[in-house]
C-alpha cells in the first residue's frame, strides 16, 4: 500500500488542530503539516519513513512535514494526544532542520500544552491564533534544543519527494501553474510527467489543478461577499468565467454565485494510488478535538 497525502483544513485562521484518540489506527499517509503525539496510556506502534518503533505511556513523537507515517495501537485502550500544526509556524527559526529520530527522549509537556491550545481554540479569545502559534513555537524550541538534530542531507531527492515539493508549489502558486510548468519543475517532458502523475496521484494533473483552484475559490468567496465572480476566476487561474463556472459546479455541485455561505469543501487526500480517501480506520475513536464544541 502506498501513502496518500492528507490535506488538513484549519478553522478560523489558527493553523493548529488538537485531538485525543483511543485505539488509533491509520493507513500510510503524509502531509505538509507537523505532528506531535503523546501516548497518555497503552502502547502505540509507529512507522515513520519506513522505520518502525513503539511508543509507550509517557513517551512522545514528532513527525515532521512530508514524512510518510502510519500508527497502530497495540492495546484497544491506548489513548494519545495529538497536535497538528502548519510547519510555517516554526520554519522561521527551525529552517529545514529535522530530528535524528521521531521518538523523543522527553515529553516536553506536550500533553499539557495540547490541553491549553485546545482550550484556546475553543474559547477563541482575541488574538487566539497568535497565542496558539506562540505556544507551538515555544514547545518546538524546547524540543529542538533537547533532541539530537539530524545532519542535513545533500542528495538528490527521489521523484516522490520532488512530487511533494511540486504539490507544495502548486498550493501556493496555483493560478500560474499549467502542465508545462509542472513538467519543467519535475525535469520531465509533459508526456512522461502526465503518465507518472496519473500513476502516483490516481488522477490527471488537470483534475488535480482544477480541484486546488476550486478549493481556493471557495475560500475566497467565503471570505469576501463583495468580490465579483470575474475577479475570483482570474485570481484562481481560470481562463474564462464560463470555464470557471463549469469546473466550480463540477467539484462543488453549485455555481460560484449560488454556493451556500456554510458550504465546506470536502477534505480530501491528494496522493499516491490507494483508493481510500481517509487514512483513519474505523476502529479509531476520536474522543475530543479542538473542532468539537464545549
Amino acid at each position: 500500500m502506498q501513502a496518500k497525502r492528507e490535506h488538513r483544513r484549519y478553522e478560523n485562521g489558527a493553523k493548529v488542530w488538537v485531538g485525543r484518540y483511543r485505539n488509533s489506527h491509520n493507513k500510510p499517509h503524509w502531509h505538509y503539516d507537523c505532528e506531535l503525539l503523546y501516548v497518555e496510556c497503552g502502547k502505540l506502534e509507529l512507522t515513520v519513513n519506513r522505520e518502525s518503533f513503539c511508543a509507550t505511556a509517557g513517551q512522545a513523537v514528532f513527525i515532521a512535514g512530508g514524512q510518510t507515517h502510519q500508527m497502530q495501537a497495540l492495546m484497544p485502550d491506548t489513548e494519545l494526544s495529538m497536535i497538528i500544526f502548519d510547519g510555517d509556524i516554526v520554519k522561521e527559526f527551525a529552517g529545514e532542520c529535522t530530528l535524528s529520530h521521531p521518538l523523543l527522549t522527553g515529553d516536553y509537556g506536550i500533553s499539557e500544552t495540547a490541553g491549553e491550545i485546545e482550550a484556546d481554540l475553543k474559547n477563541r479569545a482575541l488574538f487566539f491564533q497568535c497565542e496558539t502559534a506562540s505556544k507551538i513555537q515555544m514547545l518546538m524550541i524546547k524540543i529542538f534544543r533537547g533532541e539530537e538534530i539530524a545532519e542535513p542531507r545533500k542528495v538528490s531527492p527521489p521523484r516522490t519527494v520532488r512530487l511533494k515539493n511540486l504539490l507544495a508549489e502548486i498550493d501556493e502558486k496555483y493560478q500560474y501553474y499549467d502542465l508545462t510548468a509542472a513538467a519543467d519543475f519535475m525535469g520531465m517532458n509533459t508526456a512522461y510527467f502526465s503518465r507518472l502523475f496519473h500513476k502516483l496521484a490516481g488522477m490527471t494533473f488537470s483534475q488535480y489543478l482544477n480541484r486546488v483552484r476550486v478549493e481556493k475559490a471557495v475560500d475566497i468567496l467565503k471570505e469576501n461577499d463583495e468580490i465579483s465572480m470575474t475577479e475570483v476566476s482570474l485570481r484562481c487561474g481560470f481562463d474564462s468565467i464560463r470555464n470557471f463556472n463549469r469546473i466550480f459546479k463540477k467539484y462543488t455541485g453549485y455555481t460560484p454565485s449560488a454556493m451556500p455561505r456554510e458550504f465546506v469543501f470536502e477534505n480530501t487526500l491528494d496522493g499516491f494510488n490507494d483508493n481510500s480517501r481517509d487514512p483513519t480506520m474505523a476502529e479509531c475513536v476520536l474522543l475530543d478535538s479542538s473542532d468539537m464544541s464545549r
